[in-house]
């Protein structure tokens, strides 16, 4: 019998990053609910000092037509604006891929992001949100 090769799990956790030169997964949060207002807590995964690079959205349940959103790096959109307020209307299927306009790439250490959903869909609708950026904890 021949080898099938290497076993392979695939996550959503983010690889072990030796330097901070490489883009990877700071947090993620699946079924983001958008048609309620306020804050849904995204973890951040592995880091404790980070910039954020990018914040996609995705793999929403229907076509999202009125709900605008944040992402903080405090509670009740405190602390830093990483995502300034913006609508999300176009995320139309779940096959869409809405990257999302940083409005600050300034280092953080929250272990807590908070997508803060200002105005909701009005039907229920939800969303998966990803952030990217640099992971600077190993920086010596």
């Amino acid at each position: 019998m021949s080898n099938p090769g290497p076993a392979i799990t695939t996550s959503i956790h983010p690889q072990l990053v030796n330097s901070n030169q490489a883009i990877r997964l700071l947090a993620v949060q699946q079924g983001v609910n958008l048609n309620q207002t306020g804050d849904t807590v995204i973890p951040v995964i592995n880091t404790t000092t980070y910039s954020v690079a990018n914040v996609v959205l995705t793999n929403a349940s229907t076509s999202i037509t009125s709900a605008q959103i944040g992402v903080f790096s405090g509670a009740n959109k405190g602390g830093t604006a990483i995502v300034t307020t913006t609508s999300i209307s176009a995320l139309t299927s779940s096959t869409v891929v809405d990257q999302l306009t940083v409005a600050s790439t300034a280092l953080q250490t929250s272990q807590n992001l908070y997508l803060n959903v200002v105005t909701a869909q009005g039907a229920p609708a939800t969303a998966d949100a990803y952030v990217y950026g640099y992971d600077f904890s190993q920086s010596s």
